[in-house]
């Protein structure tokens, strides 16, 4: 019997089939339907899998077998389990859970179920384990201070991760050969520019957007103030946050070794600005002016996940922390002290306009989350039913009304949708090429511009022979 997968997509969030095709010839048949991943033991009499469903449930089921499984391992709610891969031995299933997107680890677990154990101690982005033998892992992982993935190896036994290589070189995939002896990688070359597009009647295509030319290079999470724009840049091993304005740039703050998270805030009136940083090994909240000075820390106390965002008045920023792994949101003043929010998985928050309500992403579910909202008492808000793909969750309101900008879309590919939270009316803003990758985007004040974030993914597959690297 032979096995093949069949509508690989990664944006279908049902999953994939897997055919079974008989060796002495014959029709293709069904075999298992709803498939996120999987990997075959090495005797190919197992198959190891998991579904898109809440904790990516996953499964072992004997080649030959068509009755329902029973799942192994299921992730704590708001977590992920993914990449399921057998050791040559059969002993052992290993696999990455974590939340995504960056706070990532190796795992392993019986085939028969039972506690998982916890391999890597990385918290980041890790990802693709392949194994050369019982002992050694190969898998990629960022820094923590989120440059990379680059290539790791473990003993599995004794447990010091060690980097391969000291390059510049960032991997996304990595497969092993049978014989342990290569590796296949792709290695990445990812190009991101900024964009500016005038909101129009009707979709806008990429023709009409105008591309915002940089002195520092690449500039990502872009934030449009009053008269300015403000980007997040990369230098050296820290990243930096620049103003352009009257077609000059000005570095506003940077610190070596540390990394932004989300993206700097503008505060309704213009004159300040809120981020966060993830500097060596902790999370800063800072506020400082629009020119840059006055830059201070306002609280180092939470674990804070994703972007923060200021209140309407100005008074206070909301941001989301882990609570014993989890996100929540809280209310932080500009005296540092802090309030939980909303003690539920959320993170992403954005005010509305006038402050009677706060909107935020859920917890994934398979390749999805939901929006939800609360009021500024904390109490349950009512908006249309609003789920996003994964890599949407920045969301804007747009100028003076009730209605949300979001990307829509899959997961590679987006536009810009104008969502009506009273009325629950849809309107598409951009009609974008599938190569027009956004990955982020702002509002402008006046409501009339949207600056944008492209990516462009430029990658190599890459053979490493390990032998000649013993």
């Amino acid at each position: 019997m032979t096995f093949w997968a069949r509508g690989v997509d990664g944006s279908n969030a049902a999953g994939i089939s897997i055919w079974a095709v008989p060796t002495l010839g014959g029709q293709p048949r069904p075999y298992l339907e709803g498939v996120a991943e999987f990997d075959w033991s090495n005797d190919g009499s197992r198959l190891v899998y998991h579904t898109p469903g809440p904790g990516d449930p996953m499964f072992v089921r004997d080649s030959g077998q068509r009755t329902q499984d029973q799942p192994i391992f299921a992730a704590a709610a708001g977590l992920h389990g993914h990449f399921p891969v057998w050791s040559p031995n059969g002993a052992f299933i290993y696999f990455v859970q974590g939340s995504l997107p960056d706070a990532m680890d190796i795992w392993r677990i019986r085939p028969t179920g039972g506690a998982a154990e916890r391999i890597t101690q990385h918290n980041s982005r890790v990802s693709h384990p392949v194994l050369l033998n019982h002992r050694t892992l190969m898998y990629l992982t960022s820094d923590r201070d989120g440059s990379g993935p680059w290539l790791h190896s473990l003993d599995v036994e004794r447990r010091a991760p060690r980097r391969l290589g000291t390059g510049l070189d960032r991997y996304t995939s990595l497969a092993a050969s049978a014989d342990g002896r290569r590796l296949v990688a792709t290695l990445a070359n990812p190009k991101g520019t900024l964009w500016r597009l005038l909101i129009a009647d009707t979709p806008a295509d990429a023709s009409a957007a105008t591309p915002i030319f940089l002195t520092t290079g690449r500039g990502f999470s872009p934030r449009l103030g009053p008269g300015y724009l403000l980007y997040v840049s990369s230098k050296g091993t820290g990243d930096g946050i620049w103003k352009l304005a009257d077609r000059a740039a000005t570095e506003l703050w940077s610190a070596a070794e540390a990394r932004i998270i989300g993206g700097p805030e503008v505060a309704p009136d213009g004159h300040a600005v809120t981020f966060s940083v993830e500097q060596r090994g902790r999370t800063l909240l800072y506020v400082m002016n629009a020119d840059g000075t006055n830059a201070r820390v306002l609280t180092e106390s939470l674990e804070l996940r994703g972007a923060p965002t200021w209140a309407p008045d100005g008074q206070s920023i909301t941001s989301a922390a882990n609570v014993d792994g989890t996100p929540h949101l809280f209310r932080i003043s500009l005296d540092g002290a802090s309030v939980p929010l909303v003690q539920e998985y959320s993170v992403d928050p954005v005010w509305s306009p006038g402050g009677e309500f706060l909107v935020y992403s859920g917890a994934d579910i398979g390749t999805t989350f939901p929006v939800k909202a609360v009021t500024a008492d904390a109490e349950p808000y009512a908006i249309p039913n609003l789920t996003l793909t994964r890599g949407a969750r920045r969301l804007r309101f747009f100028h003076g009304r009730r209605a949300l900008v979001a990307m829509r879309g899959e997961i590679r590919h987006k536009n810009l949708w104008l969502i009506d939270l009273e009325t629950g009316a849809e309107r598409q803003l951009t009609n974008l090429a599938p190569d027009f990758n956004v990955r982020d985007f702002d509002v402008s004040p006046d409501g009339r511009e949207i600056v944008l974030e492209r990516i462009q993914e430029h990658s190599d597959v890459v053979l490493i022979d390990l032998a000649r690297h013993d």
